[in-house]
């Protein structure tokens, strides 16, 4: 799928540019950047990286999105659609607006939820704390709070691996536990971390349960016969792996004696 060549040099008619601008600031891109060969531009006002880029073809039967985030450009999972605007990294087509913008809704959690910007609210939020065993659990605290947003964006609100999706039941798990990460940046990577009903999370931190590379869920044959009837885990499956996942996981395999 790819734009118009009239696209190209022309401003969209002001119709479907009233859909465009909606589209962008109902999905956390309120502010326009200009325009250019029949892109619309648009960044957060809320300090979410990378912009985004909008069009539409001239008889309305083709919408696009580019997106400048190299981490969402890798994750989101549309049609693509060659070339993206200037330095962008991707552009995407979609034979529906509907599906445009839940695109650009998908964009928007990918880029609240992908590095950098968790660890630089967390770095914002503990500037000036010190070391003290206080301090440290203050910083704990607000990292894991920032997680647990991050989290809810990258999964869009659903358990890893179940449909659940009430907010009290969801807890932030993390692979790596926070005391052994190497770094803030590995505590604060949403790739580092699982969307989990609370059943499933503190399966996955006692190291009852862990996750291939594919994301089937493996068990321990120590787990009770009631437990395993509760989680059902040979019906369990991550609904996204990536190769961050992958190599996370590795290390709760090894951790927790899977391998």
């Amino acid at each position: 799928m790819t734009l118009d060549t009239t696209l190209r040099s022309q401003d969209p008619p002001f119709h479907w540019r009233s859909e465009l601008v909606e589209a962008a600031a109902n999905h956390g891109y309120r502010r326009e950047k200009g325009l250019a060969n029949g892109w619309l531009f648009f960044a957060s006002e809320e300090n979410v990286p990378g912009e985004v880029a909008l069009a539409v073809s001239t008889d309305g039967r083709a919408w696009f999105l580019a997106v400048e985030h190299a981490g969402v450009a890798e994750r989101l999972e549309a049609p693509a659609a060659a070339p993206p605007p200037g330095n962008f990294r991707a552009a995407f087509g979609f034979a529906h607006q509907a599906d445009m913008r839940r695109a650009l809704s998908r964009a928007w959690q990918l880029a609240s939820s992908l590095p950098t910007l968790p660890l630089a609210e967390y770095e914002a939020e503990v500037r000036g704390l010190g070391d003290t065993e206080a301090e440290r659990l203050v910083k704990q605290r607000k990292g894991q709070d920032i997680f647990r947003r991050a989290l809810l964006n990258y999964w869009e609100g659903r358990c890893a691996v179940t449909t659940i999706t009430q907010p009290q039941l969801l807890r932030a798990s993390h692979i790596v536990p926070w005391a052994l990460c190497r770094s803030d940046a590995e505590r604060l990577d949403a790739e580092n971390g699982l969307l989990l009903a609370a059943h499933w999370d503190a399966a996955f931190d006692a190291g009852l349960v862990s996750f291939t590379d594919e994301g089937r869920a493996i068990w321990k044959p120590s787990m009770d016969a009631t437990a395993f009837d509760l989680l059902q885990p040979h019906t369990g499956r991550l609904r996204l792996v990536t190769p961050k996942h992958r190599e996370q996981l590795a290390w709760h395999r090894r951790h927790f004696a899977f391998e």
